[in-house]
This record gives structure tokens, sequence and C-alpha cells, in this order.
């Protein structure tokens, strides 16, 4: 009798064990995004003169699906959608990736213009450090990011969800990406909740697909030529990066 006892309880440590340290492969995670209006126009005349004084924050929530082989980043629609120029300050990506195939679709609003992207996910260069903090619950170990010569990006990285997954096109580490933020705090990503879960297979593809797709570098070929007068070749190089 007491050695039974003793392999019954050697058999629950065993599975306690294998339980604690099982690692999380498909869920759902809801992302607040908050963006420093003043910071990010600041050296933007042509939009920093629009923005109010008392504006300075702008806070949006984004969700993401997860599998073992898929992600679809969207943003979540507000109960009161904003009107006007304000509406267009910021990025409402949706992004789907395919990691069997190594291929982003991005369904982009390009100021009012839907627009599709289809292109290879391209790999990032990131340098893990030993700093440490803690996300929504989970450990988190802080990465870098050097973009260009002037953008930095940190993210914060678990290793308990094990699909390498993050926030708009941000991935590539070893575990999901929880944090993210640029080095001036201009644009901060945060996981506000993590759930497991099987994705809805209907959530993990578009609805249908576009007539007309482009690759990065076609779109930005594009842009340049239809709207080089306001749109430097800058601008878009840094707004490519993030996807």
């Amino acid at each position: 009798m007491g050695c039974f006892k003793k392999i019954f309880a050697a058999g629950v440590l065993v599975l306690m064990t294998s339980t604690s340290f099982a690692q999380m492969t498909s869920g759902k995670i809801i992302f607040e995004r908050k963006t420093n209006l003043k910071k990010m126009f600041a050296d933007n005349p042509r939009v920093a003169r629009f923005l109010d004084k008392d504006v300075k924050w702008k806070y949006e929530q984004f969700e993401m699906y997860f599998t073992k082989t898929q992600s679809a980043f969207k943003p979540i629609e507000s109960d009161e959608p904003e009107q006007g120029f304000m509406k267009y300050l910021t990025t409402h990506n949706t992004i789907y990736k395919d990691y069997t195939k190594n291929q982003k679709t991005i369904m982009m609003d390009m100021w009012g213009t839907p627009t599709t992207i289809k292109d290879s996910i391209q790999p990032r260069q990131w340098q893990v450090t030993d700093r440490k903090r803690k996300i929504a619950g989970y450990l988190c170990r802080r990465s870098i990011l050097q973009i260009d010569d002037t953008t930095r990006i940190y993210a914060w990285f678990t290793t308990d969800i094990s699909p390498s997954v993050g926030p708009e096109g941000f991935d590539g580490l070893p575990g999901a990406v929880l944090g993210l933020a640029t080095e001036n705090g201009s644009i901060v990503y945060f996981a506000k909740s993590v759930e497991a879960m099987a994705p809805p297979e209907a959530k993990m593809k578009p609805v249908k697909e576009p007539k007309e797709v482009y690759t990065v570098s076609e779109l930005k070929s594009v842009l340049l030529e239809k709207m080089g007068q306001w749109v430097k070749k800058d601008d878009l190089n840094s707004m490519f990066s993030w996807l």
C-alpha cells in the first residue's frame, strides 16, 4: 500500500510538472495600442498644426488569433468610430500570416482606400537581452530591433506561448510578443489578456480575396507616383517597416 502511494504521488508530481511547463500553441491575445500623437508627428508640421493642444494619446484595441502555423492580427472596431481627420492619424491594418508558406496578406486602409499586400515574411534581426518584466501574467524577456539609423523597437516576448507571433508585422522571436514599443514611446502595444483556444477557421483568413493585390515594393512605387508631392520615400519606408 505504501509503495502504491509513493508511485501515485510521483505520478501526480510528474503530471503537475508537465502541465505547469506546457506551452500554449493556439489562442487569442487582446492588445491595447497607445499612440502619443504629439511625439509621432513632432517632425511633421503638416499634421502637427491640426492637433488640438489637449490631444496627446490615442487608445485603440486589436485582437490576434494564432496557431502553430498561422496568425491573424485585426483592429477591434470601436463602438464610437472616429470621424474625419483623426481617423487617419494611425494605421488599422489587418495582417494574416501563413508560416508554412512564409507568406503574409495585409489589408490596409490607405487614407480611406482599401489596399491589399501579399508578400513574403521578412526576417527580423533581434538582439535578445537579459531584461525581464511581466505582461498579462507572463514573464517576458526584452529584445531590441534596429530598423534604421533613427528607429529602434523594443519587444517583450514569452516562451510560454510557443508560436513566434506578435502585433503588426513583428515576430521572429522564440515565443509570442506581448509588448512592443518604439524607443521614444510614441507607439506602445501591450497585451491586456491572453486566452488559450482553438481559433475559428473564419478568423484566420480574409473573408474574400481582393481583385487587386500588390507586393510591398509595387505599392511603394504606385504611392510615390501618385502621391509623391505629399508623401516622401522615407515616410513610406518607415510605414512599411512595421509590416
